[in-house]
């Protein structure tokens, strides 16, 4: 990171291009260490499991589909592995930059072309690839929460999917019930009840000097979510994750406890698809598909794009 100085709870832009910034410079700084800080994270793991019972649920092999936040290519690898072509996108050149190498090292460059690309700005693909030229669309692990122009998202990411396709995605809950009960019950209320302001300071890493890196994140209720998305996309499944369980913050504690979880988990394996129970956890798992729009409103909701390389995408 040389003597680039931390950005503190605070200081840190909350949006337009600094935000931007700021975020692509604390991710470039992330990536060389991503999979160990992060991706091997006990409860991280547990949910990435989860999210790609889902992700295979909606697509097949011989498909093509785009990621929005794909970090160091953990899921976009996994995926080209089943046999699925993947267009991976992330804010981040350093990330971008990691799953190439680890595509090239796996030989899988065939099945995964990656894009540094900002999530509101998707759309854009459609100037390389063509309108309805993907099978679905997925994002994982928060990336939607760092994105604080979401609302463009929907309206950007529908012309690149075929009639039907899937975007299936997780999006940190505003309401974590177990957060809220674990923290009220250590005497820590201001933190069972932080997320319900907006925006959030979040640390990028908890270890090493770039857990004092923050990113001001935002957070959705499931209805909040469904609300963004349901001009362009209808909801089919609304699933929670770390519902009767640790979130990754506390993994520690998790691996600690595991054998007192252990009922928890199987609990939460059979009433985390259930009303109310879906829209309590702190992470929530969504499944859209496109909406098929009447031709009239078609034309209010196309994109007007840029080339993509005023947009500043870069292919690698």
């Amino acid at each position: 990171m040389g003597n680039r100085p931390m950005m503190h709870r605070g200081t840190t832009p909350d949006s337009g291009q600094a935000y931007y910034r700021h975020l692509e410079r604390g991710f470039d700084d992330l990536a060389p260490t991503y999979d160990k800080d992060i991706a091997a994270n006990e409860v991280t793991i547990r949910m990435r499991k989860i999210f790609r019972k889902a992700l295979l649920e909606a697509f097949h092999p011989g498909r093509r589909v785009i990621e929005i936040g794909c970090g160091t290519g953990i899921d976009a690898l996994w995926l080209a592995e089943q046999g699925i072509d993947v267009v991976a996108t992330d804010i981040s050149q350093g990330m971008v930059d990691r799953v190439t190498e680890k595509a090239r090292a796996m030989a899988l460059g065939s099945k995964l072309i990656c894009r540094k690309l900002a999530a509101k700005d998707v759309g854009l693909l459609g100037q390389e690839f063509g309108s309805e030229s993907f099978d679905g669309a997925y994002s994982h692990a928060g990336a939607l929460n760092m994105e604080p122009e979401l609302a463009r998202v929907p309206a950007q990411l529908r012309p690149l999917l075929r009639e039907t396709s899937p975007f299936v995605c997780s999006v940190i809950n505003r309401t974590s019930l177990f957060e809220v009960l674990f923290y009220l019950g250590v005497l820590r209320p201001r933190k069972a009840f932080r997320r319900l302001g907006n925006p959030v300071p979040i640390p990028i890493s908890r270890s090493g000097p770039l857990q004092r890196y923050v990113v001001p994140s935002r957070f959705y209720t499931p209805s909040e979510t469904r609300r963004l998305f349901e001009a362009h996309f209808v909801l089919t499944r609304l699933q929670a994750m770390e519902l009767f369980l640790p979130p990754a913050n506390l993994t520690r504690e998790y691996s600690f406890l595991k054998p007192i979880f252990a009922p928890l988990e199987a609990l939460e394996t059979q009433l985390s698809t259930r009303r109310p129970w879906n829209e309590w956890g702190h992470h929530t798992i969504f499944v859209f598909r496109r909406r098929e729009l009447p031709p009239a409103d078609v034309k209010y909701l196309r994109t007007e794009f840029t080339s993509p390389t005023q947009a500043g995408i870069k292919e690698t």
